[in-house]
């Protein structure tokens, strides 16, 4: 099933928050939180948490990587829920010590408070601000939520470089987030290899070979059952349809990245409506992961190039 609406998805994991920047929640006796989305929704979170747990606090709150709107919100429910520990990858934590970071993500949640409206929410004055992590993560490390009920955190690069996934493996859990592509509400899924294309599609070969039924993704929808499974192998036929449309109209633009992005941009955002990326963010990001196929796509030329000299060269003799 695609599941498009805020409640439970499955037993004891809940999607909370707003749908297109949802955070997950899965109960046990020590609650796990998953992400803190964007600073203005922080009261909308703490409320539908409480409305799981009750007087209960969460234990944990993973962080998949450090992007503005998946940690806009982490001072504040650490406020909210004092025994709460953060966590995140060694990455992501260098970066939350850096003010030129916190910055970026303080301008970047002001901006977002400017959808508020749009999503029936007062914004007030929750803005994002500075938050202590209490513990790094990193490739197998286990943390319990009940006995016998674990998330484990997986490297899984290539959206950003501090990125982590997590899953619980007794309940056939995946919190992937960004590191599997993102539908948009017409079924289109955007590839977001925003560092590396290639070790964005590496990541995405690990998580297909999980045994999963409930996909907790970082906007829009989670899936659960064969719907599950299928956006993790349709992520990844998406990412060779996105390569090879890119490559395609790189060799028609002679590599004019402006033209190619103009031509990308008609295919993935021009003329939808529904829940979708704002102009500015959706601009900043395609360059990103344009660029990621163009280093592919000069270096392949460059190869070919000697290949076509010689062949020149032979027919010349």
């Amino acid at each position: 099933m695609v599941v498009d609406r805020i409640g439970e998805l499955a037993n004891g994991v809940h999607m909370l928050g707003h749908r297109a920047v949802p955070v997950y929640l899965v109960d046990g006796d020590r609650p796990a939180l998953f992400d803190a989305g964007l600073s203005f929704l922080g009261p909308v979170y703490a409320r539908q948490i409480r409305r799981v747990l009750g007087d209960r606090q969460p234990a944990w709150c993973f962080l998949t990587h450090s992007h503005f709107d998946h940690c806009g919100a982490a001072a504040y429910l650490k406020a909210q829920f004092p025994k709460m520990q953060m966590v995140c990858s060694e990455k992501a934590a260098r970066i939350f010590d850096r003010p030129n970071a916190i910055s970026l993500i303080f301008n970047l949640n002001q901006i977002a408070a400017g959808m508020a409206v749009d999503f029936g929410v007062d914004p007030g004055d929750t803005t994002f601000e500075s938050f202590s992590v209490d513990a790094t993560a990193k490739e197998g490390d286990c943390f319990e939520i009940s006995p016998g009920l674990t998330v484990r955190a997986m490297e899984t690069p290539g959206h950003t470089w501090d990125f982590l996934t997590y899953t619980i493996p007794q309940l056939k859990l995946l919190v992937a987030s960004e590191a599997l592509g993102t539908p948009d509400e017409t079924g289109y899924i955007v590839t977001d290899c925003l560092v590396d294309y290639d070790v964005h599609y590496q990541s995405m070969q690990r998580l297909r070979t999980l045994d999963i039924e409930t996909l907790c993704l970082g906007h829009v929808y989670s899936c659960t059952g064969s719907d599950a499974r299928r956006h993790v192998a349709e992520s990844l036929a998406q990412s060779r349809r996105f390569r090879n449309m890119v490559e395609r109209f790189l060799e028609a633009e002679n590599g004019h990245i402006p033209a190619v992005m103009k031509q990308v941009k008609a295919v993935e955002w021009d003329g939808k409506s529904g829940l979708r990326q704002p102009e500015p963010a959706y601009v900043l990001n395609l360059e990103a992961r344009i660029n990621t196929i163009v280093r592919k796509w000069q270096a392949s030329r460059e190869h070919q190039e000697p290949d076509k000299q010689l062949r020149t060269s032979h027919d010349r003799t």
